[in-house]
């Protein structure tokens, strides 16, 4: 006699919630279709190789753009991070005021600021270049905040073992405390760059050349408007959410108590735990 064991496949509410929203999705594309609020002709330029060639373009540069912006802020967040963790007095409390001032302003005041206040300095960046330095400074003032929580989760301990041993603290930081709090800083490393990769749209706003102004550049000539900025969420969904599924992966690999918090504005409470 065989026995049949037939397994039951159980769907998390996560897994839920996206089937839910993608029929939706779906569903209202077709009523879109059938009552003629999307109209056909206005998606018939998607069909054109030309047209993804163009947002392609745009694509390319936002990319690169925030390529740039993360690297940067990596290098600088770094010191800077491990500046606010050693430094006392008031050199202490000017890194300490920079990171929160930085971090409580809205990115896109940042950019206007930096766009137009540069002139008055002797500073005269283009658009891109000024949306880029823009995020630059905000990216790295939060990267900051994530390196020195990295830096308070590692056990005092190792740190006094390690100048104990007669290593000094830049020694200690990046031969014992650096290699650890990377790996648990990385999930949210890539939380940030999620919301980095978003902030790029901003740029748009000061005149520059992204995929959000080669959209508008597309719809203004095609006159399609909110099918294009449909296909650009669609984009960058299709860039963010893999790396929100990654985020979430490494966050649950780690053991609890070795989970990096950083308290602070919304954007950054999916890299708290």
């Amino acid at each position: 006699m065989t026995t049949t064991h037939i397994r039951r496949v159980r769907l998390g509410r996560a897994a839920i919630g996206r089937i839910v929203v993608l029929v939706i999705a779906v569903g209202l594309v077709v009523a879109g279709f059938a009552t003629g609020t999307i109209p056909s002709r206005r998606w018939e330029p998607f069909l054109l190789t030309s047209t993804w060639t163009f947002l392609g373009q745009g694509l390319l540069v936002t990319l690169v753009v925030g390529g740039i912006a993360l690297v940067a802020s990596l290098a600088i967040s770094v010191p800077l991070g491990m500046a606010r963790t050693e430094l006392r007095g008031p050199l202490g409390w000017l890194v300490t005021a920079w990171i929160e001032l930085v971090r409580a302003t809205p990115i896109l005041a940042i950019l206007v600021i930096v766009f137009l206040g540069g002139p008055r300095i002797g500073l005269r960046l283009e658009a891109l270049q000024a949306a880029t330095v823009g995020l630059i400074i905000y990216n790295s003032a939060v990267l900051a905040e994530i390196v020195r929580a990295g830096i308070a989760s590692i056990p005092k301990g190792e740190v006094e073992a390690a100048r104990s041993l007669g290593l000094g603290y830049i020694s200690a930081m990046r031969r014992v405390v650096l290699p650890q709090a990377v790996a648990r800083m990385t999930p949210a490393i890539v939380s940030q760059l999620i919301t980095l990769i978003k902030d790029t749209s901003l740029a748009f706003i000061l005149g520059a050349q992204e995929l959000v102004g080669f959209g508008r550049s597309f719809f203004n000539f095609y006159g399609n408007s909110v099918e294009t900025y449909i296909v650009i969420a669609l984009i960058f969904f299709l860039i963010c959410y893999p790396l929100s599924r990654l985020s979430r992966r490494l966050e649950a690999r780690q053991p609890s108590g070795e989970r990096v918090v950083v308290t602070g504005e919304a954007d950054q409470i999916p890299a708290a735990t």
